[in-house]
């Protein structure tokens, strides 16, 4: 049986920004899995099969309801693995706040699919070089 492929989580409320993530990264043999808000990011972790299988979690720091800097929190008193979180923002006042509340990385909107792809290759060490 073929290793399945890496799997991102995206987390934006902005379907064009998950889009294009998943549009980039699907040709690099990538697989994503969206969420629209932080709470749907939440659930996502919770309801893997197995613990770690994320490699990489791509979160927008301005949404509605539960927002990135609370996904944050959460991760950081979570029992169990989390998959290293990069920042993904146009606001450069919240950057800060984002890393100390446990971010990895930032990837400042908008950003190349080069940058993307940088990000990708740093965290899921099986995505194609």
């Amino acid at each position: 049986m073929a290793d399945a492929p890496p799997t991102i989580l995206v987390v934006d409320d902005d379907p064009a920004i998950v889009e294009l993530i998943t549009f980039a990264l699907e040709r690099e043999g990538i697989a994503i899995v969206g969420a629209a808000d932080g709470r749907e990011a939440i659930e996502a972790l919770e309801q893997r099969p197995a613990p770690g299988q994320f490699c990489l979690m791509l979160l927008d720091l301005m949404m509605p309801q539960v927002d990135g800097i609370l996904v944050l929190r959460y991760l950081h008193h979570h029992p169990g693995p989390t998959p290293p979180v990069v920042v993904v923002s146009a606001y450069p006042a919240l950057l800060q706040d984002a890393l100390d509340a446990g971010a990895r990385g930032v990837l400042r909107k908008p950003f190349g699919v080069d940058e993307l792809l940088a990000v990708v290759r740093r965290y899921c060490s099986t995505a194609q070089k």
